[in-house]
């Protein structure tokens, strides 16, 4: 009992370790997943602020392309007509609004000034100082490109005047752009955005951009937030501009959350599961315990009820065992007589002397002894086992037979061996024996009813892997289909009342499967019927 227990809470231990286990396991699962996607949302959002900037720019280009190759453009350049600016840049006109635009300047090919106009709000700058910085830093860009310029940054997109059908020289080049505005490209992509001046940062994405080429971001994550630095280059790797882009960490914090309070529950169930499982353990230690003293009990019980049986099947055969008995007694008792109707003709003719009384009494020793030998056998045969040991099965069967070795030669009836090497089993050899000579006796009962003259038994034993087979087989004609299944059920017999009480079969199975954990087998063959005993041959 107490191995069970040690056994119960080795299992408990195995299911809490478990339990651990799983929850370390899974949290790491499942918040790799939650991580996994809160970086593909996050490469997401970045991807589309990129893509914004492209856009912005390529607006940029596409609108100062559309003046850059108007015919009316390429005149102005030359003539400077003031109607052209009148149409299209006159004050209080929207044009540059209407075109997304802050700024337009025009410039011939030696770098002069021909026209520039400028919003409004963005007169806080120096005009002729920006126009020139864009000149200097700008000279040889064709395209559209971001520039800084104090504490802004810009859209910029500078393209050479040509006729509409690209025909004669470039007179000049159109500048255009605006304010890069943060907040007009966030679209609530990230909750902070700025720009940054941090330098030495280690990327770990590139994206391909249509004008800047090259876009590098850093990703500096901690438990909180989500930190993106993304850094814009143009074609020959020139650094022009960094943004810092901030968001909470919602997927993983809420990720997280979910799989602790998942892991919580399951935890919870699991600890139901393992207290009711533990409950239901020491519930069912406990209902073995009883269960185990019942059937020792009813073992005990049933045992000595197969005793009692033993016992009365051999009370039952006791008047044919005195029948045998005398069969055994009657050859040494006509010895006897003979030896004292030999004394008494010696001592009638005087030849009685002292050497022919001492063979006398000799002789009678022996038969006397033979004669107590016997009823020994007897005895023994009727004496009840009460401890399993080592017997011999051959030894056994032929102590058996010996009991019944005058019956048969009274009757006829022949005994054949066939007995292989002896093998030694662990049990009750008496009853080993009640069974062997149950079997025999019915075998000579059934012979005794038939006129055959060569009556005979085979007994034949022999070994088949780890089993003993013990084969008892006889030629009184067999055993009838309709009542072969019902011999060896208790009190059924064939025998006239008051020749059988119909335990002996019934007994014999009982002893064969129950005690020695056998099987007793009935089968007819062409002369009689053949019973077959088989045994394990186990140890101690």
């Amino acid at each position: 009992m107490k191995k069970i227990f040690q056994n119960s809470y080795l299992i408990l231990s195995i299911l809490i370790i478990y339990l651990f286990i799983f929850n370390f396991l899974s949290y790491n699962y499942f918040i790799k997943d939650f991580k996994e996607l809160e970086y593909n949302e996050n490469i997401k959002s970045l991807y589309s602020f990129a893509k914004k900037i492209d856009k912005e720019l390529q607006k940029i280009e596409q609108t100062t392309n559309d003046y850059a190759k108007w015919d009316e453009t390429y005149n102005f350049i030359e003539t400077k007509y003031n109607n052209y600016i009148y149409e299209n840049f006159r004050e209080n006109s929207s044009t540059l609004e209407d075109l997304g635009l802050e700024f337009m300047v025009f410039i011939n090919q030696k770098n002069k000034i021909i026209y520039s106009k400028f919003l409004e709000e963005n007169s806080i700058y120096n005009k002729e100082n920006f126009i020139y910085y864009i000149l200097n830093n700008f000279s040889k860009t064709h395209t559209a490109d971001i520039m800084k310029y104090q504490n802004g940054h810009f859209y910029l997109a500078k393209l050479p005047i040509v006729k509409s059908d690209s025909s004669g020289e470039s007179k000049g080049y159109i500048i255009s752009g605006r304010k890069l505005k943060l907040e007009e490209l966030n679209f609530a992509l990230f909750d902070n955005i700025s720009f940054s001046d941090v330098e030495n940062k280690h990327y770990n994405i590139n994206f391909i951009s249509s004008y800047l080429d090259n876009i590098k971001i850093a990703l500096l994550h901690n438990e909180e937030n989500l930190i993106n630095y993304i850094d814009f280059f143009n074609k020959n790797n020139t650094f022009k501009l960094s943004i810092k882009t901030v968001d909470k960490r919602e997927i993983y914090q809420k990720g997280k959350k979910n799989i602790l309070f998942f892991n919580l529950i399951i935890s919870i169930l699991f600890v139901i599961l393992i207290y009711i499982l533990f409950s239901y353990m020491q519930y069912q230690q406990k209902l073995n315990k009883k269960l185990q003293i019942e059937v020792e009990k009813e073992i005990k019980k049933q045992r000595e009820q197969e005793q009692l049986l033993i016992q009365q099947s051999k009370l039952a055969a006791m008047g044919e065992m005195i029948g045998n008995i005398a069969h055994q007694w009657r050859q040494p008792l006509n010895a006897l007589g003979l030896v004292m109707q030999n004394i008494q003709f010696a001592y009638q003719i005087g030849e009685l002397d002292n050497n022919f009384m001492n063979k006398a009494v000799e002789k009678t020793n022996t038969l006397t002894t033979n004669m107590s030998k016997t009823i020994d056998d007897f005895r023994n045969f009727f004496k009840p086992n009460k401890t399993k040991s080592y017997f011999k099965i051959n030894e056994t069967i032929e102590k058996t037979i010996f009991l019944l070795e005058s019956t048969f030669e009274h009757y006829n009836i022949k005994i054949q061996r066939d007995l292989a090497e002896d093998i030694e089993l662990f049990g009750f050899s008496s009853e080993f024996s009640q069974s062997i000579l149950n079997i025999l006796s019915n075998a000579k009962d059934a012979l005794i009813e038939t006129t055959l003259e060569n009556k005979k038994i085979v007994v034949k034993s022999y070994k088949k892997n780890e089993t003993a087979i013990i084969e008892i087989e006889d030629n009184a004609g067999g055993i009838e289909d309709k009542i072969k299944d019902k011999i060896f059920e208790p009190y059924f017999t064939t025998k006239e009342e008051g020749k059988g009480t119909g335990i002996g079969l019934y007994m014999t199975k009982t002893i064969i499967e129950n005690s020695m954990y056998g099987k007793l087998e009935v089968e007819n063959t062409k002369d009689g019927a053949k019973f077959i005993i088989k045994l394990p041959i186990t140890k101690e």
